[in-house]
């Protein structure tokens, strides 16, 4: 981290959001401009954790003046730091004599960022939710022998039970007015026909959050919610935040993954014209550094040998102990495999239903974790392998999320680069799936040399220009992104040939490869194995997922006999670790190249 020298004095910073809302904060001594910024609530993406390496905190000075650092001068142009640009995480405010500034923080589309929270199930989702009629007479026995005759109800139950005494004190009650929804046997509500049951399923990414409202009645989506995860803030990988988690910012970082999937709960509900006391349960599912930040759960042993977590197992608890607000139910955080192999692998195992296959398949997330599990033979070997965010736009110099604008989609033409945007909209950033699609379109027409080395001859300026921004910007794809490119993909396709190698398979072996998350549902799977992503042998076996960790909580909400399933899965896993593996190692050079020469 840089930290200038000299003695400090208090600032006042006037912040302009986006060219419109205004808000004045004041710096305190010894802390850089984008932790100023967070303490205020004031979001800005930080991949690189506040290193100054990824320029995603770009802020405009127009009143006063921050020092020029070499930080900014390896993201801005000359004339880019005559106007004011600087990097908020390498900015010191307090800084003796500097006196009071203004900033402008611009609007980096991440607010309408569209997360993949869409699931191809290979069948129908069962629902379990049993319906029965309760008609009400009057009867000395107690509504709950009459609901239950073999057990007691609980407090939960009880309360729901009192409806159909308060009804009939009221006669209000007529035969089969009252349905009564059970689950394993538990009264989950008693109503009239038309009341709905929901449940939430919530997978916490480390790029993106994304949320499902379920109608347990039917078995239907009743709403969909998606977002950036606010604690990009703090980090675009786990190590980063495992580090701010560690470094007094636990508490903080809790606090922003809480309050965002309790204003998802929220948002969805309104757009579904849904009461939020109508959520019976929540399933949570993500990996187990999200799921610790989550649950506020040391994060000290997560980033060090032998990286042990607090727990890997599921957790049931009362939605007030960790949100506040109407909401008034069970949550049940999935349980995982492995500190890298978390609940969102678990989820994504059973909606895949790797442990029914009898012929070897593999499951794979390509996003900043790369996680992936091989099911053979009656047992599931998993791994992770860290990609780092190049795949979903950290650390490219123009990469940008799944916002409207990003260009998602790249074909050369005539020597030109034509690209194609989500939602149609003006250029503003680069997202993975182009950034694959570049690299394999320069490699089809020697721009790109299989080393990852720019043609210097086709390419003098030395980069590939793509398009201009609404105010006037060119959007390059320069060589320092290939090389981004070049260690994610590595990571990802080593880690599949270890992985095979490790159980005695080739290529030829595996029935179907499952690919999952937002990335691989919008990869192109020419592009993808033109640069060696894929294996070009697996690419007819490719099955597109989705958000499988998702679809596989959405799965456990509508039948909870899938907790078996479930334990079931972790019982059969075994962890594969990479670090230490020389065949990974081995693969991890070779494939650094375009040229893979590790073929199974």
């Amino acid at each position: 981290m840089f930290i200038p020298e000299g003695d400090f004095s208090v600032t006042t910073i006037r912040v302009i959001l986006a060219g419109k809302e205004r808000q004045e904060i004041a710096a305190e001594p010894g802390m850089n401009l984008l932790k100023t910024l967070q303490a205020a609530g004031i979001y800005l993406p930080a991949i690189c954790g506040g290193q100054g390496n990824c320029g995603k905190c770009m802020v405009r000075v127009f009143s006063g003046t921050l020092p020029v650092t070499v930080f900014d001068r390896d993201c801005f142009s000359e004339l880019q730091l005559e106007e004011g640009y600087r990097l908020a995480c390498v900015a010191f405010p307090v800084e003796e004599g500097q006196g009071d500034i203004g900033i402008e923080v611009f609007e980096t589309g991440e607010r309408h960022f569209s997360a993949v929270n869409d699931f191809k199930a290979e069948d129908d989702l069962p629902r379990a939710l049993e319906e029965t009629l309760f008609p009400l007479e009057k009867s000395p026995q107690s509504y709950a022998h009459r609901l239950a005759p073999d057990r007691r109800l609980g407090y939960s139950e009880l309360r729901e039970a009192s409806k159909l005494a308060d009804a009939q004190g009221r006669a209000l009650g007529a035969p089969g007015e009252f349905r009564v929804y059970r689950e394993r046997g538990r009264i989950l509500r008693i109503g009239g026909t038309g009341e709905p049951i929901y449940a939430a399923a919530v997978d916490i990414g480390t790029t993106t959050l994304a949320l499902a409202l379920l109608d347990l009645r039917t078995g239907k989506i009743a709403g969909r919610f998606s977002a950036v995860n606010r604690q990009r803030e703090f980090g675009g990988d786990v190590i980063s935040r495992i580090e701010r988690a560690n470094t007094g910012d636990l508490p903080l970082l809790s606090l922003r993954v809480r309050e965002q999937i309790a204003r998802g709960i929220s948002e969805v509900c309104q757009k579904a014209s849904a009461e939020v006391r109508a959520i019976q349960k929540i399933a949570i599912v993500g990996n187990t550094t999200m799921l610790h930040l989550l649950l506020q759960l040391s994060c000290r042993t997560l980033g060090q040998t032998p990286f042990t977590p607090v727990t890997l197992d599921m957790v049931s608890l009362r939605s007030r102990e960790i949100f506040e607000g109407d909401l008034s139910c069970e949550i049940m955080i999935l349980p995982g495999i492995s500190t890298y192999v978390g609940a969102d692998i678990t989820a994504g195992l059973l909606f895949a239903g790797v442990q029914t296959k009898t012929d070897p398949v593999v499951f794979m997330d390509i996003g900043t974790n790369g996680e992936m599990a091989l099911a053979y033979k009656g047992k599931i070997l998993c791994t992770a392998t860290a990609a780092g965010p190049a795949f979903e736009g950290g650390n490219i110099r123009w990469g940008t999320g799944s916002v409207p604008g990003a260009i998602s989609a790249v074909r050369l033409r005539d020597g030109i680069f034509a690209c194609t945007t989500i939602g149609n909209q003006p250029p503003v950033g680069i997202c993975g799936s182009a950034v694959v699609d570049i690299v394999y379109q320069g490699l089809k027409n020697d721009f790109i040399l299989s080393s990852g080395a720019f043609n210097k001859s086709l390419l003098p300026a030395g980069e590939i220009f793509l398009a201009m921004t609404p105010d006037g910007r060119p959007i390059v794809f320069c060589q320092k992104d290939v090389r981004e490119l070049q260690l994610a993909k590595s990571a990802i396709r080593s880690g599949l040939d270890a992985l095979l190698n490790h159980a005695g398979l080739g290529y030829g072996d595996i029935k179907t490869l499952f690919l999952a998350g937002g990335f691989g549902f919008n990869l192109n799977l020419e592009s993808s194995a033109g640069i060696g992503l894929i294996p070009e042998a697996l690419r007819p076996k490719v099955i597109l997922l989705g958000n499988s960790a998702l679809g596989g909580a959405v799965k456990f909400l509508l039948n909870p006999d899938h907790e078996n399933t479930l334990d079931k899965i972790v019982e059969q896993s075994e962890e594969f670790r990479l670090p230490t593996d020389r065949y990974f190692n081995d693969c991890f050079i070779d494939n650094i190249n375009f040229e893979p020469s590790i073929i199974l």
